[in-house]
């Protein structure tokens, strides 16, 4: 679920309850994982709410009520008055769950008293918020446990995802640094994908013994091909072992402020072997901004001096130490990941999905969003050309009155030939917003993808003059629209998770949308 972004064709009222409101999902969460509930409907598979009640100490009605919720929620169901798991919670929130966010969860929990301190920090401009000086080291050996599980819960399913990306590319007998490796998670799953892969595995000193715990409880033909270092990675230059095919930032570019943080990326490029791959994965602003940006602040209030980065600037550090930088590439959940190498030709050998390469390039046309979809999900009707031949006032004005050059039959046609498409959402004025879409179909082309064909909205507008009597003055640059040919974009919108209503009154936010098919 992407965190919420205010939609002109909601309501802006209950956008605005909701975000008010949005910790009641969260206490609702925090209460029903503290309380033990899920374990006590997982151990007994045919509960009754007033059965639960009796075994939590609550009473009946308002556990039945609380249940209500979390099966709104998704977390539970119910059958005949027997509640149970769903299998979102059986997957990630009890004991010995294939996917347990457990430790995730509750480290999220656990940042509210740092949240609380958000107004002493904007007036004091850093962090107010410390740790006592009396911990001790057993606490803090604790904290720093609870953490790495943490960490490895939030990183669990991003490296299923990543692998993919880089394993084939790697050399037989590659070696592998982790950099800021906390648990080891990272490392020992490229380990476990590449059999006669070794790694090092380099944090500063308190943590490198709690790494080797963890790196030991993997499979010994895994855990043997792995050491640790001992090295704070703001101290230069590391003392290494050797250089590297593989080189993990992960989660790390974002600890530190922004000359730290271009110190320890020019640090990695340097350990790189001539062939060698640098990834560096994190939350980049360019990807679910709102949640970026949250996480920006958690940094904020919760560190020294950390902050999210975005891709562009890591790139353009890297490029600066001598490396070249592959496209910022999404991941299907809050993060992503950007690739670099001393020899620019071996990005090629990385297995990257070229759709999600190219978002970025289009947001930065200006879009407001690049929303990947299967082109086969457009969605035809005949009324859409009626729509836009009669009811639109410039139908007769432009050229753009050949869109009737292209059938409704042909629009299908053509669009049945595209496996991918994209989205593209702006706004106003008209004549802008074709030229980004004009912009966004050269640059796919320019990115490989040879057969790119933008559709856009509206009558056209890049000429200033029209004279539909004669033939279009600047065919290079006219495209249809997609209302024009037939495409129902109210519906297509829908299919691709947009919100589009007819508009009621004046001044009300004006949604522009573009159709760019790639292949």
């Amino acid at each position: 679920m992407k965190a919420m972004k205010y939609d002109p064709h909601k309501s802006g009222a209950q956008y605005l309850e909701d975000l008010a409101t949005s910790y009641w999902y969260a206490s609702a969460l925090f209460t029903a994982l503290d309380s033990g509930l899920f374990e006590v409907l997982r151990e007994n598979n045919q509960l009754g709410a007033e059965a639960a009640a009796g075994i939590l100490g609550w009473q009946p009605g308002p556990t039945e009520r609380f249940l209500r919720l979390l099966k709104e929620m998704g977390l539970v169901d119910v059958y005949e008055g027997n509640w149970y798991l769903t299998g979102l919670t059986a997957d990630h929130l009890v004991d010995g769950a294939p996917h347990d966010q457990r430790a995730n969860i509750r480290w999220r929990r656990d940042l509210r008293a740092e949240w609380d301190t958000l107004p002493d920090v904007l007036a004091a401009g850093t962090r107010t918020l410390f740790p006592s000086d009396d911990v001790s080291e057993a606490d803090m050996h604790a904290r720093r446990v609870d953490y790495l599980k943490a960490m490895d819960a939030v990183i669990d399913g991003k490296i299923a995802e990543m692998l993919p990306m880089f394993t084939r590319a790697l050399p037989e007998n590659a070696a592998v640094l982790d950099v800021g490796c906390g648990s080891g998670k990272f490392a020992m799953s490229v380990l476990d994908a590449c059999p006669s892969a070794t790694a090092d595995l380099m944090d500063i000193r308190q943590m490198t013994p709690i790494t080797r715990t963890f790196a030991d409880a993997w499979p010994e033909a895994v855990a043997s091909r792995a050491q640790t270092i001992d090295q704070n990675i703001l101290e230069r230059p590391w003392q290494v072992r050797r250089p590297y095919d593989l080189i993990i930032l992960s989660n790390i570019v974002h600890a530190t402020a922004e000359a730290e943080s271009a110190s320890v990326l020019e640090e990695a490029a340097t350990h790189l072997a001539p062939d060698g791959i640098l990834l560096v994965h994190d939350f980049f602003t360019e990807h679910d901004p709102v949640k970026s940006r949250l996480s920006d602040i958690n940094m904020m209030v919760n560190t020294y001096n950390g902050r999210a980065y975005s891709a562009k600037w890591t790139a353009d550090t890297l490029k600066a130490a001598g490396c070249g930088a592959s496209a910022f590439l999404p991941l299907s959940t809050d993060t992503g990941v950007l690739f670099a190498c001393q020899n620019e030709a071996r990005l090629g050998d990385l297995a990257l999905d070229p759709v999600a390469q190219l978002i970025p390039k289009i947001e930065a046309l200006g879009f407001a969003d690049a929303i990947p979809f299967p082109a086969g999900d457009v969605v035809f009707a005949p009324f859409a050309r009626n729509k836009c031949e009669y009811g639109c006032r410039s139908a007769y004005d432009k050229t753009c009155v050949s869109n009737r050059d292209m059938s409704y039959d042909d629009t299908r046609t053509l669009v049945g030939d595209y496996h991918h498409a994209l989205l593209l959402c702006s706004e106003p004025p008209t004549g802008d917003f074709q030229r980004r879409c004009l912009a966004a179909e050269a640059e796919a082309f320019k990115s490989g993808f040879y057969k790119a064909f933008v559709f856009w909205a509206g009558p056209c507008s890049i000429c200033a003059v029209c004279d539909p009597e004669t033939p279009c003055a600047n065919p290079a640059h006219h495209r249809p629209s997609m209302e024009g040919c037939g495409i129902d974009v109210y519906a297509t919108v829908a299919k691709a998770g947009e919100t589009l209503h007819p508009l009621r009154r004046r001044g009300e936010t004006v949604k522009y949308y573009g159709l760019l098919l790639l292949d």
